[in-house]
């Protein structure tokens, strides 16, 4: 466990959509105020130059050990609110946040094409109850 990330768990202030998203850390803050459920969703955060929070959403919701992603509906994501960069993450109902060959797979897919877009993915998180992992923290991105 990151001791950084659980000592600011029980942030009281809310972060907001103009959220300046500087580190993992604050990424993550960010993204555990959204994902509280017994099924794996994946949701987006599109980034404006500044690395402000532009709008997040879920994009895709699976089931309790998988979730199916979609490059393009990523990246429509990104581009209908004028993303600079964008942060993905999802959750891990299990509470084990150790990345799935699926999610290493899926996360090289879409950097491959972020860079093909010139949108890049900034990270790619994976939260549990108590965890994060960062696959920019971990030099995978």
């Amino acid at each position: 466990m990151n001791s950084a990330i659980d000592s600011l768990k029980f942030r009281q202030k809310p972060l907001s959509e103009n959220a300046h998203i500087t580190s993992s850390l604050m990424a993550s803050l960010y993204f555990r105020e959204l994902l509280h459920s017994d099924v794996e969703e994946f949701w987006g955060l599109a980034l404006n130059s500044a690395k402000r929070a532009i709008k997040s959403a879920m994009l895709f919701r699976g089931t309790v050990d998988a979730c199916l992603v979609h490059p393009r509906d990523v990246f429509r994501f990104a581009c209908v609110n004028n993303a600079s960069s964008i942060i993905i993450s999802h959750n891990h109902p299990s509470n084990d946040c150790q990345p799935s060959q699926a999610d290493r797979l899926l996360t090289q897919r879409l950097v491959k094409a972020g860079k093909l877009l010139q949108l890049p993915i900034v990270d790619h998180l994976i939260l549990t109850d108590s965890d994060c992992y960062s696959f920019a923290d971990n030099g995978l991105i």
